[in-house]
């Protein structure tokens, strides 16, 4: 509505082809037409889609003690020795790296 538009028609590929469906669900008085070329399914929903399915409590208990922790971590938790570690395991990121500094912060 900001740029004018009353409808319009709505193509979508592949991830666009849910998101369009998805909008047009949601906005069906905006979208004139809908084209969805190759679009990801959606799938059919099971009659107890309604129904509440509870998480199980083991299940909260891991995520409780590893919201914390992300992939880094582990890094963090290594302190000084994290450098060495890094250049032991992904002697790579020098490679990779070293051209975007105009130090010696990455081959050190």
């Amino acid at each position: 509505v900001k740029m004018g538009l009353e409808k319009m028609i709505l193509l979508g590929h592949n991830l666009g082809g849910f998101l369009a469906a998805s909008y047009t669900l949601k906005y069906p008085s905006r979208v004139r037409h809908l084209i969805l070329v190759e679009p990801w399914g959606f799938p059919e929903r099971p009659n107890n889609a309604d129904e509440h399915r509870p998480v199980p409590v083991w299940i909260k208990a891991v995520g409780a003690m590893l919201s914390p922790f992300n992939p880094l971590a582990g890094l963090r938790l290594a302190g000084p020795f994290g450098l060495s570690l890094v250049q032991r395991l992904r002697p790579d990121f020098k490679r990779k790296y070293s051209s975007m500094f105009d130090d010696d912060t990455v081959t050190e």
